[in-house]
């Protein structure tokens, strides 16, 4: 016998003696099939899982943690807690788009009426800012509890 000869019969056995197992297998699904059709008709049920909600919270210091998705990044200046008074001379609003959708430039941050978001104060802090309303020359913000209104300034 050659080397082709002995690979050729080698994997004929392994074929043969794999036949059985196989039709074995299927003699048994086969004989499972009518059993689960004739036990019930009725819809398998699933139980239902609550997913729960993943809540993050951005550390605003070193010892809270670091950010997991900028793990590198450097926590900013401290955002202004809302019992702190700010300004009125804070606040600058820079521009306001015309209509059909109206946004106003805040302190270089754009908002649409009713977006809230942290905006960049002159002395490097931070604080949260909700647009309440965007006229045609000026722009209503509450900011701390405090409601003010933002004029456009011509002639500068």
């Amino acid at each position: 016998m050659n080397a082709c000869t002995t690979r050729l019969t080698k994997w004929a056995l392994g074929i043969l003696l794999a036949l059985p197992c196989v039709a074995l297998s299927a003699q048994s699904d086969a004989s499972k099939k009518p059993a689960l059709a004739a036990s019930t008709n009725a819809l398998p049920t699933w139980a239902t899982v609550e997913i729960p909600l993943s809540v993050f919270v951005i550390p605003s210091n070193p010892k809270e943690g670091r950010n997991p998705f900028f793990p590198q990044a450097v926590v900013a200046a401290p955002i202004i807690k809302p019992t702190e008074v700010v300004g009125s001379d804070a606040f600058v609003l820079n521009g306001i788009t015309s209509p059909p959708k109206r946004t106003a430039m805040i302190n270089g941050s754009t908002f649409e009426v009713g977006e809230e978001h942290e905006i960049k104060l002159p002395g490097g802090s931070r604080i949260m800012v909700k647009c309440v309303e965007i006229r045609a020359d000026s722009a209503i913000i509450l900011s701390g509890g405090v409601r003010r209104e933002l004029r456009l300034r011509f002639g500068l």
